[in-house]
């Protein structure tokens, strides 16, 4: 195996988007010599051992393992795509942190890759939409509706960050190449990430009709859904399926999600973090300011 692409997420920035389109143009890139396990198969053995102490000597039989059930003993090149290898989202709201285990959780991933990633991607978003769409995420049947103010005490008070995070990528992973980029709701950001990872073969990629894959509710489907949580159902409806509901041109949940001074924080907080990974990343890609800021798509 010559070479292996990591991408890490972050949840909540269009990763499923790219692990749809590989799987779908799997023989394409099967024929050029990559493989891109399906995440099913990535999370069953790789992402599954990030959190147990496994003995030296079965090190090298998890990647193994990983191989064969990816059928990709034979790959040129290793695709492997999985937000949850930095941490769990679930974490914010259930336990108040920001993916505590990152350096943890890679540097044993480190150790089970035969050789190190020639590139690794990550993404972050916005705070002011992350959260917001993580909690609509979060949200199912046995967790509780957290009032907002709850919310926006639960990530005030969070003490890590992305910049920390992407210092945890770099540190675990300094001969790789790192491309940090910035989430935006634009059409355009599925494929140009697909761009990142495959170069000019993204060219000859089928892609996916409607980039919205895995995406955030809408500020009136998280109502609905609070509520059905709460009551057991609403309007015959129960929680799954309005999280199903079509959103339409209904608002995006982060809008009057938070009060003035939380949102104000927040954005405070998120360009301090962009201004530390421009200064010491130069390669970090910014949203374009021209095009929708972030319109919580996912």
């Amino acid at each position: 195996m010559s070479e292996i692409i990591l991408h890490l997420g972050a949840h909540r920035t269009a990763s499923t988007y790219v692990q749809g389109v590989l799987g779908k143009n799997a023989a394409l890139l099967a024929a050029h010599g990559i493989f891109a396990p399906k995440q099913e198969i990535t999370r069953a053995t790789l992402t599954e051992s990030l959190g147990s102490a496994l003995p030296g000597f079965a090190l090298g039989r998890v990647f193994e393992r990983f191989l064969e059930m990816a059928g990709a003993k034979t790959a040129r090149s290793l695709i492997i795509s999985d937000e949850n290898m930095p941490g769990f989202l679930n974490n914010i709201f259930a336990h108040a942190r920001f993916y505590p285990e990152t350096r943890p959780r890679l540097q044993r991933l480190r150790q089970l890759l035969p050789v190190a990633p020639r590139r690794v991607l990550f993404n972050i978003r916005p705070y002011e939409t992350f959260f917001a769409s993580a909690y609509g995420r979060w949200l199912s049947p046995g967790r509780p509706v957290l009032p907002r103010a709850v919310i926006a005490e639960t990530v005030l008070g969070l003490q890590r960050g992305w910049a920390d995070i992407v210092a945890e990528i770099a540190g675990v992973f300094p001969e790789s190449e790192l491309v940090i980029s910035e989430y935006n709701s634009d059409d355009s950001f599925g494929p140009r990430q697909l761009h990142r990872i495959l170069g000019p073969l993204a060219d000859e990629l089928e892609f996916t009709s409607g980039y919205r894959w895995n995406r955030g509710m809408s500020g009136y489907q998280t109502m609905r859904y609070e509520r059905a949580l709460q009551e057991g159902a609403h309007n015959g409806l129960d929680a799954e399926s309005i999280r199903a509901l079509n959103r339409g041109g209904q608002p995006p949940l982060s809008e009057d999600f938070w009060d003035g001074t939380t949102r104000d924080t927040l954005r405070r907080r998120y360009n301090g973090d962009c201004a530390r990974l421009s200064a010491q990343y130069p390669a970090f890609v910014r949203a374009n300011r021209n095009q929708p800021r972030d319109a919580g798509g996912f």
